[in-house]
């Protein structure tokens, strides 16, 4: 492989948002999966090879971690950022209403008083909650996009997969949401597929290379969707 992952840290982009969910699929995919890449490269030109597959189902792993825990902190942060709860994205505000509804306690509404709906909001989307959220659906586009659109009210996390040729060290070919989105769908299937001994013929050395390339400008562009909301309730709070 020319240019790697671990070459990301050079990007000369300071207001990239780069939370602990980010940074640890960075570390895990680095330190973990590249090595592997590397030590496949030696091997005999053959494909679909059990070390490839192997590297496809950790990246795979990986990938879905990183999300449901940016979904996490996104909504941590958002809950932290946003100067009332009006502003509190559609989703959040009928989860949370259902809650306290459903409520037998009479005096439950006053857990919202003051600012203490930030910490009732944080308190309900915990891991339990969160996790059922990002089950709704089968791991793949449509998973990512609901997931991010209950904790974060963003419509189509996805319709942000896009980028020019070249925008990324690591990106040499320009992606359109559409291509994005297709890759992402045969990269989310492919552990079912090794799991049931299919036929994957194409599954080669430079094939896992693109798609471990494709994940991390996912990655970026997915945080970049979470910074620009937050940028923009950043940006009304009256302390600003």
């Amino acid at each position: 492989m020319k240019q790697t992952i671990t070459e990301v840290d050079n990007m000369e982009n300071e207001a990239l948002f780069c939370p602990v969910a980010t940074t640890t699929f960075i570390k895990n995919i680095s330190d973990d999966i590249y090595p592997l890449l590397e030590l496949a490269s030696n091997e005999p030109d053959s494909a679909a090879t059990p070390l490839l597959k192997s590297i496809t189902v950790l990246l795979c792993n990986y990938w879905k971690a990183f999300y449901f825990n940016l979904g996490q902190e996104a909504l941590v942060q958002l809950v932290d950022t946003i100067p009332s709860s009006a502003h509190l994205p559609l989703p959040i505000k009928q989860a949370i209403a259902r809650d306290i509804l459903d409520n037998k306690d009479k005096l439950a509404i006053w857990s919202l008083a003051d600012d203490q709906w930030r910490d009732h909001v944080a308190n309900y989307f915990n891991y339990e909650v969160s996790n059922r959220i990002f089950n709704t659906y089968p791991a793949g586009t449509r998973q990512l996009d609901h997931y991010f659109q209950q904790l974060t009210g963003i419509e189509q996390i996805s319709s942000f997969w896009h980028w020019e040729k070249d925008e990324y060290p690591f990106l040499h070919s320009a992606c359109s949401v559409e291509q994005a989105c297709d890759i992402h769908e045969q990269l989310m299937l492919l552990p079912e597929e090794i799991s049931n001994q299919e036929d994957l013929a194409y599954l080669n050395y430079h094939t896992v290379c693109e798609y471990y390339a494709h994940t991390l400008g996912l990655a970026i562009k997915t945080q970049t969707a979470i910074k620009a909301l937050l940028d923009v309730h950043h940006s009304d709070r009256p302390d600003t």
